[in-house]
């Protein structure tokens, strides 16, 4: 049951609000259409829409009573892939170039700076992700 509803959950926070600036809300949903072309995405685009999709899939798969797991797994682990993805090319990119790497800093520090732009979605996304990643990877071991 908890699964059902983590998987719906992230799949449902394409449509909540993720950044709210200039008093108007931003979420994935919005931007398509008249801002972002399907067409024009990179594959990490189609990777970050297809993580709603297969959450989607996966809640839909619980409700039917099939093995659901595997995509439990991927569509938990697509965010994180993405962001380490993004960190180990941006820092290889650096070393090229001879640029200094930053020191890290605080990410809690960073946390509440951007905390006043930041909705329900971002937090609803990547903890449902996490928690996503678990049970699924829970599921997959056991074959549900």
């Amino acid at each position: 049951m908890l699964g059902l509803v983590v998987a719906a959950i992230m799949a449902g926070s394409f449509f909540m609000p993720w950044m709210s600036i200039f008093g108007e809300d931003m979420s994935p949903y919005s931007m398509l259409g008249d801002k972002i072309s399907l067409t024009d995405l990179p594959w990490r685009g189609w990777a970050f829409f297809a993580s709603f999709a297969l959450a989607g899939l996966a809640a839909v798969a619980i409700i039917l009573q099939r093995s659901a797991g595997v995509l439990m797994l991927v569509a938990g682990g697509i965010p994180f892939a993405l962001i380490a993805e993004t960190v180990l090319n941006a820092r290889g990119q650096a070393q090229e170039m001879g640029l200094p790497l930053p020191e890290g800093g605080n990410p809690i520090e960073a946390f509440r700076k951007m905390q006043d732009f930041i909705e329900l979605g971002v937090p609803a996304y990547f903890v449902s992700a996490a928690l996503l990643v678990v049970i699924g990877l829970a599921r997959a071991v056991r074959g549900r």
